[in-house]
């Protein structure tokens, strides 16, 4: 069973930690206190964000802190009581259109040299896997995806890009992800997926959410043209 430590990050703003480490246990143990957070509601209680291997919970001046806390330690108590594997499937299984064409991977030519992998192989691993979805975070909508696989990990870039586009599917380590805006980035852009990850006019605002398993699947560059 994974003992959590709970410590407040601000007057009205709780975290309870289960591990330091990042794995899909502790994930699971996180996203099922989310649920059950938000299935048993305390007055006060605004949100609950998850992370790796913690949840954070946001609360008003309507209850105490000492009473969050008390609330999340017996919750969390319920939930390694019953967490079991059935969680690993209980977000939505999402499969997600990439076009790996270079014009739209922009680092697809360093990270096949610094791999000294073709643009197939490169292709075949990223698509080869499902990925949990461990958080949510960055920008809205930006989902941490793990695990790669070991032949995939680069690091980070040394200068990050200025402008990275919407849809931008990345690697960086042992994760993937994909920017749901026009930002500044450091992951290695081997793709592009014309999916909307954000948009406030849907509900919820995040195509994806922690806990989702997520699979990627090759398209074309014509097809990607064609959902324009």
């Amino acid at each position: 069973m994974l003992i959590p430590r709970i410590y407040n990050i601000q007057d009205q703003a709780i975290t309870i930690e289960f591990a330091a480490a990042i794995n899909e246990a502790t994930n699971m143990q996180v996203i099922a206190l989310q649920h059950a957070v938000e299935s048993n509601p305390i007055k006060g209680f605004i949100e609950a964000v998850p992370a790796y291997s913690s949840l954070t919970v946001y609360f008003s001046e309507q209850v105490s802190a000492a009473t969050i806390r008390s609330w999340l330690s017996d919750l969390s108590a319920h939930v390694s009581n019953t967490i079991n594997t059935s969680l690993t499937t209980e977000g939505k299984q999402i499969s997600i259109p990439v076009c790996y064409d270079p014009s739209l991977g922009t680092d697809l030519d360093w990270v096949a040299a610094h791999l000294n992998l073709s643009l197939e192989e490169i292709i075949f691993l990223h698509t080869s896997v499902a990925y949990r979805v461990y958080m949510i975070g960055f920008i809205p909508g930006f989902p941490y995806m793990g695990t790669l696989p070991e032949q995939l990990e680069v690091p980070r870039k040394q200068t990050p890009s200025l402008k990275i586009p919407m849809g931008s599917v990345a690697i960086a380590g042992k994760q993937t992800g994909i920017y749901p805006a026009e930002v500044p980035g450091g992951w290695q852009v081997i793709g592009r997926t014309p999916l909307k990850m954000f948009d406030l006019s849907q509900s919820p605002c995040s195509f994806l959410n922690a806990g989702d398993l997520v699979t990627f699947q090759p398209i074309t560059l014509e097809a990607f043209n064609q959902y324009q």
